[in-house]
Formats: structure tokens, sequence, C-alpha cells
């Protein structure tokens, strides 16, 4: 009699477990599946099509200004808003135009590649040159204001040309903690790698020491 009720209760016991262990799996599981899907740009998209949904802003634009890169070289700084204050320094614009353009499709190209094969140091050289891009824009302001308040530029392009600069800058803010966000996110992706059937024998969290 004893050893009946010893073995229904050893059952019983054995029941239990194996059901907290499915929940605990399910529970891990979930907590990974929302990781993975991490919601961005208010809920509209996971944070792997937010990033690339940037990207393809970000090349769109650098495109369009790589092309308008000539008229730099044909004006020459003569743009009747400087004054006369920068004749003769279309090459230093055309230069620093031509370079944010051409190192964004690299460092986007890169991103794309390491977005794709999980690689997340090809996606530091886009931080980074968000990060440049933010400094410039802020040097940008700096400088045009400056300008401005000096009298060597005209004061209503100057507020026109700072606000279309903080505008990129406070952009790139946002999305360059969000490339910062898809990194780390992509690290853990690869250390760990999402997977829903783990089994709970292999599971950690579901030995039964860890349980007592």
């Amino acid at each position: 009699m004893i050893k009946t009720l010893n073995r229904a209760h050893r059952r019983t016991d054995d029941r239990s477990f194996s059901l907290t262990r499915r929940t605990i799996t399910r529970f891990r599981s979930t907590l990974l599946l929302l990781d993975a899907q991490e919601m961005c740009l208010c809920g509209l998209l996971n944070i792997t099509h937010s990033v690339h949904l940037i990207l393809c802003i970000e090349v769109f634009f650098a495109l369009i200004l790589l092309i308008q890169s000539p008229d730099l070289l044909t004006m020459n700084g003569t743009y009747f808003y400087f004054l006369g204050f920068f004749d003769g320094g279309g090459w230093f614009f055309f230069a620093l135009h031509v370079s944010l353009c051409i190192t964004c499709l690299i460092s986007s190209a890169l991103l794309y590649i390491g977005s794709r094969c999980q690689m997340p140091s090809l996606i530091l050289p886009h931080v980074f040159w968000q990060f440049g891009f933010i400094i410039v824009s802020v040097l940008a302001i700096i400088v045009l204001m400056t300008l401005g308040f000096s009298g060597k530029m005209l004061m209503p392009s100057s507020i026109v040309l700072s606000s279309m600069m903080g505008v990129a800058g406070i952009c790139e803010m946002w999305w360059c903690l969000l490339s910062v966000a898809y990194y780390r996110h992509v690290c853990d992706t690869k250390d760990r790698p999402f997977s829903t059937s783990v089994s709970p024998d292999e599971d950690p969290l579901c030995a039964r020491d860890s349980l007592v």
C-alpha cells in the first residue's frame, strides 16, 4: 500500500516537473521571439527592417547629392548668400561633399552585407559614419550662425541652412542610436542563435537542480 502511494506520488511529481519544464521553455522562447522582433519607428517595423529603411533613405539622398556635386565646382563658392566670403572655395566644398556621400554609400553597403550575413563588424563603419556626420552638422551650424551674426553671410540664409543641417543631424542622432541597438542585436543573435525548438533537457533553465 505504501509502495503504491509512493509510486503514485512520484508519477505526480514527475508530471508536475515536466509541465514546469515545458512552461519555462515556452516562456524563454517567447522572450527570444520578442527580442528578435523588437519593434521600432513607433511600432511600425522591427529593428532589422527599420535599419534597412534608414539605409534606403540615406543612400537615396547620398546619390542625389552626389549627382549635384559638380555644381559646387561650377559655382566655386560664389553663392550670393556668402557675400563673397567663400569665393574660390569650390574645391573645399566639393571634396567635403563627395567624401561624405561616397563614405555613406560604402558604409551603407557594408552594413547591408553585415545584416544579411550576420557580421556585426561590418555594421560599425556606418555607425562611425553617422557619428561623423553628426559632428559635421554641429560644426556647420556653428560656422553658419557665426557668419550670419558677424555679417559675413545673409542672416536669413544662415538660419535656413542651419535649420536644414540641424534636421539632418537630429535624424542621424536617432538613426545612429538605432544602428547601435541593431549592432547589439546582431551580436546577441550571433552569440545565441534564436531557436524555438530548445529541448527541455538541453535548456539550462529547466535543469531539475536549478528548480529545487
